[in-house]
């Protein structure tokens, strides 16, 4: 059974006055560096020590439906940063989604004809269609990480919790200078949309007004989109998302995108690569690493952090880590 949440109502009021300092502290730090000339980009990932950063994939997503408010706030207390996925809808609003079709994580393909709407495409939808769905029932009704068969209690306990909405990053963005959370906002590629050109520009913009500059940090698999984010927003961080392989000459390359971390996934990561890469100033996260023996070695070799979608130790194994259908 899970151990109860430190985001109940007092917890919240008990640590208030540490999570006001806390921000206060990024944002000085933030400042610090610009002023000294020192670019805040490369210099992100230092703040948080030696300690391993264990960052949630998509917020608590083995417990909770990811990419609710359900599995961010599942995060507080469990991990010292959470990693999630942005899209533009049709109105241009950034919302906290992962995939293109809202059909695996919402009930889409129901209110779809209530709604008038034939494509099951985010971006074809207005906002405030998308807030009308439930993307909570879903996980309830499939499992896919198989925990709630093994804790009936919290599925009753999670089956309270619903409807979950699906978020904007405006949204999370507020929630999360509340209480003092760093975010890796990953930009998802949107260059087969026509709303690809305008997705940068929007979430540098919400970053910007929502103070959360010092405390987030964009990545994305579209590296163009990175070259972008460095030339419309230097001062926020940026980190390159790759899988498959790596690019050719990739420190060059990484240091032409002015990344501050390199964000491989888990099969192309090596000892060797991260001593390099480690040793040239930059930080290297590594997804989705649910297997704590490979994330004990990963650790090891001097990896920064890891990407996980399990946030205590005694609730991963080797068998049953990786969700029914794929990651």
């Amino acid at each position: 059974m899970l151990a109860p949440l430190r985001c109940r109502s007092e917890t919240i009021a008990a640590e208030g006055t540490r999570k006001r300092r806390g921000f206060v502290f990024w944002q000085l730090f933030v400042t610090t560096a610009i002023l000294a000339g020192s670019p805040r980009n490369h210099r992100f990932f230092d703040r948080f020590g030696a300690q391993p950063l264990i960052i949630a994939h998509r917020g608590y997503r083995s417990w909770y439906p990811e990419n609710t408010f359900s599995a961010f706030t599942a995060c507080l207390g469990r991990c010292r940063m959470i990693e999630l996925d942005v899209r533009l809808c049709r109105d241009g609003t950034v919302m906290v989604f992962h995939d293109r079709n809202l059909t695996r994580t919402s009930n889409a393909a129901m209110m779809a004809w209530d709604l008038g709407l034939v494509s099951l495409n985010i971006d074809d939808w207005r906002s405030d269609q998308i807030r009308r769905l439930d993307a909570g029932s879903w996980f309830v009704e499939t499992d896919p990480f198989r925990t709630l068969a093994r804790c009936p209690v919290h599925r009753n306990r999670l089956v309270t919790l619903l409807p979950q909405r699906i978020p904007t990053l405006q949204e999370v963005l507020s929630w999360a200078a509340v209480h003092c959370m760093p975010l890796n906002v990953e930009i998802k590629d949107m260059k087969a949309s026509s709303l690809g050109p305008q997705i940068v520009k929007e979430v540098i913009r919400l970053v910007r007004t929502s103070g959360m500059r010092g405390m987030v940090v964009l990545s994305s698999f579209n590296h163009d989109y990175l070259r972008a984010c460095r030339q419309h927003a230097p001062e926020i961080a940026t980190a390159a998302l790759q899988q498959r392989y790596h690019p050719e000459d990739l420190v060059p390359y990484l240091r032409s995108l002015g990344v501050c971390a390199y964000h491989p996934e888990k099969s192309i990561t090596d000892q060797a690569l991260v001593s390099i890469l480690r040793a040239e100033g930059l930080a290297v996260n590594v997804f989705t690493v649910n297997d704590p023996t490979r994330q004990s070695r990963l650790l090891d070799w001097g990896v920064t952090g890891v990407f996980t979608d399990f946030l205590e130790q005694k609730e991963r194994s080797s068998r049953g880590t990786e969700p029914r259908g794929g990651r």
